[in-house]
């Protein structure tokens, strides 16, 4: 759960960089015109955000973010409470970005939240920069640049639209799952499939690029993470929570990585769960988390040489957090 603090902080966040959304939803009477203006919100975020994509990308999924070295070793020890910590507060960060920042500013605050680029062209342009030799800062610079600070701000608009607006508004027991993907594979990670027990899926990140590993003494040195984020949310009205499987495909389709989420709205038979395993699929993902019932989960195969693995912030709560990761020892 969230403090009253963290909450109070949140909305102060969200009304500062989006007042005209935050005014739609504070003149909601009803949990109905609440969603109904949720929707038409989240369509308008991802149509601002459609210039700002690059060739291929699914113009209704999430955008990857970047992460830095110590945000990365962040997220992979990360456990219990400082899961939902680390990544509400680096999409809190990212939403103090405003069009009228310099690109100074934007690495600045970028940086400061534990991310180097947010999307496709921000992504590739950081990495070229990166992997050529650009200290981070330069390398980061070079991204925002690539899609402009106004692209930028459209982009994060998805994600907080997304993750910000339940945990702000729906506080009746939405049952929300969010997942963030860290990719530690020398190969691109690409969505698949889902599969939904309960609930609906709201959005993903369709590709989640390569990690980079830049070795001491080359500027710039540390293991550079991409990750991706998945959302999936009960049904409006709907008497069940959400239990949820989806799968990436990995070095060109050679091989399934599959994950599973559930958060009900009751704990009487199973609490947040979770579950992961390769070479399967989402529907039996999405099944064996109820049987499972854990906290953590992770799996290991020898051909491909990989180990996933995925965690909850907490078996208690209306609003769970996830950190699934992929691994190739690529990284080790």
């Amino acid at each position: 759960m969230f403090t009253k603090l963290e909450l109070i902080n949140l909305k102060t966040s969200f009304n500062n960089a989006y007042p005209e959304y935050c005014s739609q939803l504070d003149v909601c009477k009803t949990e109905t015109e609440l969603l109904e203006t949720y929707e038409k919100i989240k369509e308008d975020a991802f149509a601002k955000a459609k210039p700002y994509l690059a060739a291929g990308d699914d113009p209704t999924g999430f955008p990857a973010l970047a992460l830095t070295p110590q945000q990365y070793n962040n997220l992979k020890a990360a456990t219990g409470s400082n899961i939902k910590v680390y990544v509400t507060a680096m999409l809190n960060q990212a939403q103090i970005i405003q069009p009228s920042f310099s690109v100074g500013q934007t690495v600045a605050t970028l940086i400061g939240g534990g991310l180097t680029a947010i999307g496709t062209i921000a992504g590739a342009a950081f990495g070229t920069g990166i992997i050529g030799g650009m200290v981070a800062s330069v390398a980061v610079a070079a991204g925002v640049t690539a899609v402009t600070v106004a692209g930028l701000v459209t982009l994060i608009a998805v994600a907080i639209v997304a993750v910000i607006i339940p945990i702000l508004y729906f506080m009746l027991k939405p049952a929300c799952c969010f997942v963030l993907v860290l990719n530690e594979t020398n190969n691109q990670l690409t969505w698949k499939d889902d599969y939904n027990v309960h609930g609906k899926p709201i959005g993903h990140t369709p590709h989640i690029s390569a990690a980079i590993d830049i070795p001491e003494p080359i500027p710039g040195a540390g293991k550079y993470v991409y990750a991706g984020l998945v959302q999936t949310d009960k049904r409006d009205a709907a008497l069940f929570g959400t239990q949820y499987g989806f799968t990436y495909t990995g070095d060109v389709g050679k091989y399934n990585v599959n994950f599973g989420t559930e958060c009900p709205l009751s704990s009487i038979y199973v609490d947040n769960n979770c579950y992961c395993e390769i070479g399967s699929t989402s529907e039996n993902s999405a099944k064996q988390t109820t049987k499972k019932n854990a906290l953590t989960y992770s799996a290991t195969s020898t051909t491909p040489k990989l180990d996933t693995s995925i965690k909850c912030n907490s078996a208690s709560g209306y609003v769970a957090y996830y950190i699934a990761r992929v691994e190739d020892g690529s990284l080790s």
